[in-house]
């Protein structure tokens, strides 16, 4: 049973029964009354502060990035800049120099980050943002311009494709949180399933991940992964290289092992919908974006009796009618349910 904190008006009650009498009613034992419960109700606050540090599911922040670094090979992974290539004309025998820093016009600054001795005419060189997180990311195209001149270099520098990509921002609070929760579900064996998810999440930016077990034929393990905070969560052949490369270096020398992206299946929405208002529409698209991120699990089933549950739970709806999907929504096994979109019905 749970200790329940007594409030300050019993405590204050509780004091005074202790030291006040019917002579001393009127006396300074009020004013004492008060102050030592006060004492002791800020004693039991802190009491209940070190009683929620215990566990991670009600652990501060502080705590959980604690209990983090000693529980989990990958302690809160920290933001990632965006990289790529950038082209540019020069002179022969011109120099960039390592940490040369270019600007965007928005006021993003990025630096080089290989050294580029340049040819007459067009060059290459690697960058990548100085600060990280999505914030860094750029379309292919994009000019940038140096932000000391170089002797014998254009001052222009340009995006080239795919553009400057892979900037992550730093793990959520919660995100960690699930992570460490599961550290305590989910007990390492050796490479089971369970490892082979465990070791994906721990790669920066993952936040989801599947495992596969005689996916490719007996003796391979395939692991399906998602990056729910990217503009595109769909990792491309560098990211699944990265996990691989990664998950190669952790896991024991058995099966054969492939990374590989889900293919989404896009869920499209029929409603019609009573009230048909704007904040009730916006309420209806975030409880299924909810519901996929809840059970549209790879290969999962998307039940029909539980998209109209989270239809009829949107704030404001009083009334709907559900027109497509007309049935449960199933996946193949590699594919992942996503979120397609409302069409809204008069």
């Amino acid at each position: 049973m749970p200790y329940e904190t007594p409030s300050l008006p019993v405590l204050v009650g509780r004091t005074q029964s202790d030291l006040a009498s019917d002579a001393l009613r009127r006396s300074d034992a009020q004013v004492m009354s008060r102050a030592i419960s006060g004492t002791a109700y800020a004693l039991y606050g802190y009491l209940k502060w070190i009683a929620d540090q215990i566990l991670p599911d009600t652990a501060d922040e502080e705590t959980l990035e604690r209990t983090a670094r000693l529980r989990l090979k990958q302690p809160r992974k920290a933001a990632q800049p965006a990289s790529g290539l950038v082209g540019f004309n020069a002179a022969a025998r011109a120099v960039v120099d390592v940490d040369t820093v270019l600007q965007a016009g928005d006021g993003r600054t990025y630096k080089v980050t290989i050294g580029k001795t340049a040819v007459a005419g067009a060059n290459t060189c690697s960058i990548e943002a100085v600060d990280a997180g999505v914030i860094g990311n750029a379309d292919p195209g994009l000019v940038l311009t140096l932000v000391q001149p170089i002797e014998g270099v254009a001052d222009t520098f340009t995006v080239l494709a795919p553009g400057l990509i892979g900037g992550v921002a730093a793990e959520s609070f919660e995100a960690l949180r699930a992570r460490v929760s599961r550290s305590y579900r989910v007990i390492p064996h050796g490479g089971n399933r369970d490892d082979y998810e465990t070791w994906a999440l721990e790669c920066p930016g993952v936040t989801r991940a599947w495992c596969r077990r005689n996916y490719m034929g007996p003796g391979t393990v395939a692991v399906f992964f998602m990056r729910d905070g990217d503009v595109d969560p769909i990792p491309d052949a560098a990211q699944l290289k990265d996990v691989f490369d990664y998950i190669e270096l952790v896991r024991p020398v058995t099966a054969e092992l492939y990374v590989l992206p889900p293919v989404a299946l896009p869920v499209i929405y029929r409603i019609r919908l009573t009230p048909d208002t704007s904040a009730v529409r916006a309420a209806v698209q975030s409880q299924l974006i909810d519901l996929h991120n809840r059970e549209a699990g790879l290969g999962g089933t998307l039940l029909l009796t539980h998209i109209a549950e989270s239809v009829s739970r949107s704030a404001g709806e009083t009334d709907h009618k559900l027109l497509a999907p007309v049935a449960d929504v199933s996946a193949a096994a590699n594919q992942l349910l996503t979120f397609g979109g409302c069409i809204w019905v008069a």
